[in-house]
């Protein structure tokens, strides 16, 4: 009887120091694709699928959120206001399966697993600005990181977060932007690159100071490593957002 119990008790302390994945944010998405934020059960609408395309409101989009996502913590809270859009906008109209066509000449040829010089232009935010190649302009968002936002809403963070990669932008002398994955470009035509300053790879500064939530993951990435292990260095020592 002793040792049945015993077993019981371990099995038990086994369960609570390895919660269920499910309930972190490791950048599954749902049928729809996107996934909740745990930190504050913020819906973000990464990569709207076909599915969510039929939603013409974000009441629709509650409606197939409950059915589809499977976080029954963040569906309990789930509202209109706790959905984030990011750069997709809902349709006034007739809805489109598929994405406006976007002419081939719009956006010039940059090819996977290639280096290139670029120049700043303009900071959005913390994982996204501006940046020239061969006298031709490119939104980029950065490989890997996803950091709280400042435009459309402000998250906590989130203005020291683009603040960071602002001030970093500007000073940089030799700006290299490394291209890696399995596209080039987002939906959005936005170049998706990992961002080298002087020599040091920016995703990596800005995570190891505590102004990254989460992570940007929908591939295989060469620097991912190098993230994670800043992530932890950044909750270790309880930098930025993890300071409490």
């Amino acid at each position: 009887m002793k040792k049945i119990t015993s077993l019981i008790l371990t099995a038990i302390l086994l369960i609570s120091l390895f919660p269920s994945s499910s309930s972190a944010h490791n950048g599954a998405r749902d049928e729809l694709g996107g996934h909740f934020r745990n930190a504050d059960c913020m819906y973000l609408l990464h990569n709207p699928t076909d599915l969510a395309k039929t939603a013409k409101t974000k009441a629709d989009l509650v409606t197939l959120i409950t059915k589809n996502n499977t976080n029954k913590k963040c569906l309990a809270t789930l509202t209109v206001d706790k959905i984030d859009l990011e750069s997709y906008t809902l349709p006034t109209g007739k809805v489109k399966v598929n994405p406006p066509s976007t002419k081939a000449t719009s956006v010039p040829t940059l090819t996977l697993n290639k280096k290139y010089t670029a120049t700043f232009e303009k900071c959005t935010d913390g994982d996204t600005a501006n940046f020239k190649i061969n006298g031709k302009i490119y939104k980029t968002r950065f490989l890997f990181i996803d950091t709280p936002e400042s435009t459309t809403q402000v998250e906590p963070f989130g203005k020291e977060a683009s603040n960071y990669t602002c001030a970093a932008l500007k000073k940089a002398k030799k700006i290299v932007l490394e291209t890696d994955g399995k596209d080039v470009y987002d939906k959005y035509n936005r170049l998706l690159a990992w961002v080298w300053l002087d020599g040091q790879l920016h995703q990596e500064n800005i995570t190891k100071a505590g102004l990254v939530e989460g992570y940007y993951d929908y591939g295989t990435y060469k620097y991912e490593q190098k993230i994670r292990n800043a992530m932890s260095f950044a909750q270790k020592n309880k930098k930025g957002i993890y300071k409490k």
